[in-house]
């Protein structure tokens, strides 16, 4: 029997392909650290979707992979970001760990809210995607997830690729920009493969962004959030900062992920969280601009 992998069984879809094909495929499916799989006939692959080896373990020896964009995910405690973005994210580790694997084809379960733009991501890698013709119904996009038991954080914003630009740029740019956009408040001092972001009246710097040379490829800079008074080590989590272009289409993902705040929860949602949203939303519109530019 083929191998097909589900991108989990906690919603309604996934519930439902569940019972129609059990019976006749080998199936796995995506779940949490703490999930049980209830006595059901399936491999649950307890990997993280937002991290690309991850998501490359889970389609070794994978024929099919069926795509749905299910609502209900087991999430950070705070996500920031829209529904599609973060999705666009997912759909581009499915596609390149497709590509590696050699999986034979994807189906793409179509619904009446969603676009067709995660379809064009994941055909960007070559694998055929057949899209099913009747769409689902559904009921709201809204994000309904089961918090993480610690105070961890995700950020995913898509922006427009510059022509011309490689994401390289992008990341190097964003740095340099930062240390601009809030002169004589941000500081921003590169070395040795580190970023160190300074703020005014502060000796230590706020966050240590180091730059992740063996993830970073394929379009995809990786850096790891590695030191700084704002941000709190985790015994089993590694706080990223990635810039990544979609496929191939000319737009680009910067998220951070599994951040865990040094500030108290109720402090940092009122304060740095807020301010972390509006200076990457300020980067979105610089990104436009220089869209606009590159092309006149």
């Amino acid at each position: 029997m083929k191998n097909v992998l589900l991108m989990g069984i906690s919603g309604r879809i996934g519930k439902n392909l569940y019972r129609e094909l059990k019976s006749d495929y080998n199936l796995f499916a995506f779940s949490s650290q703490n999930q049980e799989d209830d006595n059901l006939d399936i491999t649950l692959l307890k990997k993280d979707l937002f991290i690309l080896p991850e998501v490359e373990e889970a389609l070794e020896d994978i024929d099919i992979v069926i795509f749905f964009e299910d609502p209900i995910m087991r999430l950070n405690r705070m996500t920031q970001g829209k529904f599609h973005d973060i999705y666009s994210l997912i759909a581009d580790n499915i596609g390149r760990a497709a590509k590696l694997n050699d999986v034979e084809q994807m189906i793409y379960v179509a619904d009446e809210i969603s676009s067709g733009k995660t379809v064009k991501i994941l055909r960007a890698y070559g694998i055929p995607v057949e899209v099913t013709e009747t769409p689902v119904k559904r009921y709201g996009k809204n994000l309904s997830y089961k918090s993480s038991d610690y105070n961890n954080v995700r950020s995913i914003q898509k922006a427009p690729l510059p022509e011309g630009w490689t994401v390289k740029r992008v990341a190097n740019y964003y740095f340099e920009w930062l240390n601009e956009i809030l002169y004589n408040v941000i500081n921003v001092v590169s070395e040795n493969g580190q970023y160190k972001i300074y703020v005014t009246n502060v000796e230590k710097p706020v966050l240590v962004a180091t730059y992740d040379a063996e993830e970073s490829v394929d379009d995809i800079e990786l850096y790891q959030i590695t030191g700084g008074i704002l941000s709190k080590k985790q015994p089993n989590k590694i706080s990223r900062l990635e810039f990544r272009r979609l496929g191939n289409r000319d737009e680009f993902i910067m998220a951070l992920h599994d951040f865990e705040p040094n500030l108290p929860w109720g402090i940092y949602i009122f304060t740095q969280a807020p301010l972390h949203a509006l200076v990457n939303r300020i980067y979105q519109v610089e990104m436009i601009i220089s869209r606009h530019e590159n092309r006149e």
